[in-house]
């Protein structure tokens, strides 16, 4: 429950769970602080997204320092500091530009990522948004990860190498996706493969139904396909570092179509002499493919696009099986063991039986993206037939259990 009192200076703020939403001396004065970390997110744009409307001044704030046809887009899932920000900030509720988003819009999350999509970055109040975090964890786990994602991002090097990747990739002028998606497009059933140590359990019935199925692999399960003689539909990448090349080591010159993100590994694009095709370049009219910081989100969105209308999980693990994190391909595409141990700093997570299994704050970031993809597209039967952490919105059964329902 959220406590009004006032602050030092006089104006009022709050607390939730004891914790201050804004400061207790001066919220104004801390609001602006919070601007001028996020300006660059705010000036000179034509939309802004922001999760989290507090008491309403830090929203002053950026309707203050924002273009006059920028449109703000305020989200905002606890009704009750919507209630006390129109008592203390009523401006922001009648101002043409601002648009305020409770959780009373029959689709909140869909226009979100709607939003999230048009304007290509967010900002969060993170006080605003605690205040969700047990009325809500699934959404508060979406928003909690971009920020730990993006807060990685702010790595110089790691972006030089991005924009580096950005400009070589867009300049070899690949065609988009589009092409693609017309081609793979079909009533077929599709199979998302990542490189978890249960895909390895199900290629001998996955080369047996073989013509079943479209399947789009990730860069990582590439290699565990191509030695057991299945040939995905598709591969696709998203990561930018050099080390990615060494997924398509030995399959350079397959005629598997290549789907890379516009800020993929050059190395590896470079090195790919089949057909090539690139998304989210910005380019006019082209499909937007979400990210999100996983490849398996890039290639779940892959056959989204392709109107399937059931996609199995096969590997998407997202958690130790056996010890072990990777199947066994991954000292043969890597050149050294798998690295990801299993210590004390790991999480757990539910597994697919019911048990508990070890993780890590990385998978659990993924894993969490992954669901909010399935609960965008909830038209879409999704089936985890992996072996590891159990991922909400999908059904979950074994692969051979699915082959003989069909």
């Amino acid at each position: 429950m959220i406590q009004i009192e006032q602050s030092k200076g006089g104006l009022v703020t709050a607390k939730f769970n004891n914790k201050y939403i804004h400061s207790k001396y001066d919220p104004l004065k801390e609001s602006k602080q919070f601007i001028q970390q996020n300006i660059d997110l705010i000036t000179n744009k034509s939309n802004i997204l922001l999760y989290g409307i507090g008491l309403g001044y830090h929203v002053n704030e950026i309707i203050d320092s924002m273009n006059t046809q920028t449109v703000l887009f305020v989200f905002e899932l606890n009704d009750e500091l919507i209630r006390y920000a129109k008592e203390v900030n009523p401006r922001i509720f009648k101002h043409n530009n601002v648009k305020i988003i409770d959780s009373k819009l029959e689709n909140f999350y869909s226009y979100f990522s709607k939003i999230l999509d048009l304007t290509g970055d967010l900002i969060v109040h993170r006080a605003s948004l605690e205040t969700i975090k047990e009325i809500n964890e699934n959404f508060y786990n979406l928003i909690f990860d971009y920020c730990e994602v993006k807060k990685s991002m702010n790595d110089e090097d790691l972006n030089k190498i991005l924009d580096d990747n950005f400009k070589e990739n867009i300049s070899h002028n690949y065609p988009i996706i589009d092409g693609l998606i017309n081609k793979l497009s079909t009533n077929k059933t599709y199979i998302i493969t990542a490189a978890g140590p249960s895909l390895d359990i199900e290629l001998d019935l996955v080369k047996e139904n073989r013509e079943k199925f479209k399947i789009i692999s990730v860069g990582s399960s590439l290699r565990a396909l191509m030695n057991n003689g299945i040939k995905p539909d598709a591969v696709v990448i998203l990561d930018g570092k050099e080390v990615v090349k060494m997924q398509l080591v030995g399959y350079e010159n397959e005629d598997i179509p290549l789907c890379f993100s516009s800020s993929a590994s050059r190395w590896a694009v470079n090195a790919y002499n089949g057909p090539k095709f690139i998304f989210n370049t910005g380019k006019e009219n082209e499909t937007s493919i979400k990210t999100r910081g996983t490849v398996a989100v890039s290639a779940i969105d892959i056959a989204i696009k392709c109107n399937a209308r059931e996609i199995i999980f096969l590997g998407q693990d997202l958690a130790f099986i056996d010890g072990k994190s990777h199947t066994a391909t991954f000292e043969k595409v890597y050149g050294f063991k798998d690295s990801v141990k299993n210590d004390h700093k790991n999480k757990e997570v539910r597994g697919v039986n019911g048990s508990v299994l070890p993780t890590t704050q990385g998978y659990m970031m993924f894993k969490n993206k992954i669901e909010s993809l399935i609960f965008e597209n909830q038209e879409i039967k999704f089936i985890n037939c992996s072996m590891g952490a159990e991922i909400k919105g999908t059904i979950h059964m074994s692969f051979k259990d699915y082959i003989s329902k069909k």
